[in-house]
């Protein structure tokens, strides 16, 4: 028994040693600071970086400057486009003269009396970036572009898109026409969660039903998705949501990037051409988002099972001691170059300085807390490693000796060494007091 008393301290304190040189081993590696890399903030007039599930905006630049929209106003239009005609995918309209006229960008050859569908008119719209079918939409959805356009400046209002004013359905240049990244961020997470608008803005290419007297399948004009133009710039990562350029405001991208455990919403806007010809809005989108997978994850700051410290047992014969651990694993959303022990300290507290046996396996015994900063970012409960049970014959002493010690059980003796005394006092002053017979003497 003492040989295992003896082996479970050795190795407590082996253990204990081996936790102390992983943590000054830490201390002495360098912890990599958390910027992106291979970014030129010159590049782009405003850029953002935002991570969705936790809300962290991990890079901007010039988030607040108030720029052309280009073409994230076909983000708005599609979203209203897609809220209006989302249920009537099959209907079929036909194109007017004044739904096209003195519309200009891509147009796809789009005719007066062409048959589209709703369905079709949305993708060529948002996926194919067609102007035409995005001014026809306009007719249909509210009449005329006009009354469009108030339809888009109302959401954007809803949507707290305070410094947006939009004043065309496409996108083209209007020096009257202003937004910021902060409110293309606004609009942007409000599309993410229209699934038919994502499902249009992610489609590599889309076949029309009918455009004329024949089909045809026109390509994803937002190069981070779609591969028909080129695959210079694609990225399996990427989903919707639009591209585009125009000569007084640069190119500009909007996507979002999503593998399964984390998304990023990325906008590049006001890029320009590199000495090779390279459309750098892709290239600093897909330099964000590489950066933001690599530098950034969900990092385990609390071990389930680690031993955090022991606790003393009394009441068994077997151990004195039982090791406590966390319940319970615990991480969050941090830089991957973070030092623990170093960047996140730990701090714990137990509900009592020891237990008494019987002791549960995975009893509740106090709480553990991690902090970056001074801040706590995470907790967790501690509870003990294993169960701890009990010693008949210590238990049997112990409640012995507390009933010994006890008020009752003392008044109880006292009291009863006083009867016995009084007892015995009476008995004699009976005795004392009674009349002495006398016996005589016969022959």
């Amino acid at each position: 028994m003492l040989t295992n008393r003896y082996f479970r301290r050795g190795s407590a304190l082996l253990l204990t040693a081996a936790v102390l040189i992983s943590f000054f081993a830490l201390l002495t590696l360098p912890s990599a600071a958390v910027e992106p890399d291979g970014i030129n903030p010159d590049n782009a007039e405003a850029m953002y970086l935002y991570n969705i599930e936790n809300d962290k905006v991990l890079y901007q630049k010039d988030i607040d400057k108030k720029i052309q929209p280009v073409s994230t106003v076909k983000t708005m239009a599609g979203l209203i486009a897609v809220e209006a005609l989302g249920d009537k995918l099959d209907d079929v309209y036909v194109v007017t003269e004044a739904m096209i006229t003195g519309v200009v960008g891509q147009h796809y050859n789009i005719m007066p009396g062409h048959n589209l569908s709703a369905r079709d008119l949305l993708y060529l719209a948002f996926c194919g970036g067609c102007h035409k079918s995005i001014n026809i939409l306009a007719h249909i959805i509210s009449g005329n572009p006009a009354n469009f356009i108030n339809l888009m400046n109302s959401k954007a209002k809803a949507l707290g898109m305070n410094d947006t004013y939009y004043t065309n359905v496409t996108g083209m240049y209007s020096e009257t026409m202003y937004t910021t990244v902060a409110d293309i961020a606004k609009l942007c997470i409000a599309a993410s969660k229209n699934p038919l608008l994502m499902q249009i803005t992610t489609a590599d290419a889309h076949k029309t039903e009918k455009l004329g007297d024949k089909n045809f399948t026109f390509e994803n004009r937002n190069y981070l998705v779609g591969t028909g133009y080129t695959p210079l710039y694609y990225n399996s990562l990427c989903h919707g949501l639009s591209a585009g350029s125009t000569t007084e405001s640069g190119y500009c991208v909007t996507t979002i990037a999503d593998n399964g455990d984390l998304s990023y919403l990325c906008i590049v806007m006001g890029a320009g051409l590199d000495d090779d010809g390279r459309l750098q809005s892709y290239d600093i989108a897909n330099a964000l988002i590489d950066w933001a997978y690599s530098a950034w994850g969900y990092i385990e700051i609390i071990s389930a099972g680690v031993t955090i410290c022991e606790m003393p047992v009394s009441m068994s014969m077997d151990i004195d001691s039982v090791i406590v651990v966390p319940s319970t694993s615990v991480s969050v959303y941090l830089p991957t170059s973070i030092m623990l022990g170093t960047d996140i300290t730990y701090t714990h507290t137990l509900n009592s300085e020891k237990l008494q046996a019987p002791v549960s396996e995975g009893a509740l015994v106090g709480v553990i807390t991690a902090y970056k900063d001074g801040i706590e970012i995470g907790c967790a409960e501690l509870v003990t490693k294993t169960s701890v049970a009990q010693s008949e014959v210590l238990y049997t002493l112990t409640k012995i000796k507390e009933i010994s010690q006890s008020r009752i059980f003392i008044a109880s003796v006292i009291f009863a060494i006083c009867f016995t005394v009084l007892y015995i006092l009476i008995k004699a002053l009976i005795r004392g007091s009674a009349p002495k017979k006398r016996y005589r003497y016969r022959r």
